[in-house]
């Protein structure tokens, strides 16, 4: 689950990413592609919790929501 994470988030902030890039590391990213993010997970059949969307400020935050929603 993990490498597709990285992958999507790759894809949508259109730069390799990793496990410990944060929003505040990465200037093009905001609340609208956290959202594209999330999208993006949920088409692949990974979900993230409602209530931890707003929480979301990075990479490790994605992987560990996700593995919550399982």
């Amino acid at each position: 689950m993990k490498d597709k994470i990285l992958r999507i988030v790759s894809e949508i902030l259109g730069s390799d990413v990793n496990e410990n890039l944060t929003m505040a590391d990465f200037e093009k990213w905001d609340s609208l592609k956290t959202l594209q993010i999330i999208m993006a997970l949920d088409e692949e059949g990974i979900s993230i919790p409602l209530e931890k969307i707003a929480k979301v400020k990075s990479v490790k935050d994605l992987i560990i929501f996700a593995e919550e929603g399982e």
